[in-house]
């Protein structure tokens, strides 16, 4: 960021903060600890309308993500889905990206729930194309598929795409850098070296940190104060200038436009 611009904090990039019991208090905590604002993504119906309450109650904190999670698609009938997508084309001029959405096959094991996934995805990449709109992409067990989605998107849009808690390879990560997809990195960098160095090898133009609220580490579930934690561990990571909370911030920002 230049020199003239005010820091406005640091940006939970990727929470489900509805999933909290006490929303409040969480908002305080993070922002003792320099955190901002924090971009809250969905799951379902459900979670949406949660999510947009709470982007009207703490407006100045909530950068609502509205989308319907790979994992709900496939307990979705078609009724349901029908709904659910409806309320998200309805709300899309109210958001500023389009998430969670993604593959997971850890779930969908059969040649039917995999394309059951990708009709979701798709069907929402195609909205966020529509709205002008980034997307914040889930990815388990399904990395390589999830990635190729994200950097169709973004060639064909122009249109920013994250992979939320993504580090996990270094010849994906390389890729990732080269085609210009954003990827966050989780609290996992806290405890584990291992996903720490990985995390290290992301461009520092295209990295985001998150919390994944309420993911629990340690026993404890995360929140979005943890980001600072976080964002200091990284840094003291990367060569001396090249990374700042400054720097994370304003990429979040940048992956939003």
């Amino acid at each position: 960021m230049q020199n003239n611009t005010i820091y406005p904090g640091l940006i939970d990039a990727h929470c489900h903060l509805y999933s909290l019991p006490d929303v409040e208090d969480a908002i305080l905590c993070a922002r003792d600890a320099g955190v901002s604002k924090a971009i809250v993504v969905t799951e379902d119906m459900d979670s949406m309308e949660r999510t947009l309450r709470l982007r009207d109650e703490f407006p100045d904190f909530v950068l609502p993500g509205l989308g319907i999670h790979s994992v709900h698609v496939l307990t979705m009938d078609d009724s349901q889905w029908k709904s659910a997508f409806g309320f998200l084309k309805n709300h899309s001029s109210e958001i500023l990206c389009v998430g969670e959405i993604g593959l997971d096959y850890k779930y969908a094991k059969t040649a039917e729930e995999q394309e059951r996934q990708f009709y979701a995805l798709r069907e929402q990449m195609d909205l966020a194309a529509d709205n002008n709109l980034p997307i914040n992409l889930h990815s388990r067990r399904a990395l390589r598929q999830t990635m190729n989605e994200a950097i169709a998107f973004h060639k064909k849009t122009s249109l920013n795409a994250l992979l939320h808690w993504f580090a996990h390879s270094k010849k994906l990560l390389k890729t990732t850098n080269e085609s210009g997809i954003y990827v966050s990195v989780g609290p996992s960098i806290l405890f584990s070296e291992e996903s720490l160095e990985l995390a290290s090898s992301i461009n520092p133009d295209l990295i985001l940190v998150e919390t994944d609220t309420p993911v629990y580490y340690h026993d404890n579930p995360s929140s979005p104060a943890c980001v600072k934690k976080m964002a200091d561990k990284l840094i003291s990571r990367y060569p001396e200038n090249t990374l700042s909370k400054e720097k994370i911030t304003e990429n979040t920002l940048k992956y939003l436009k």
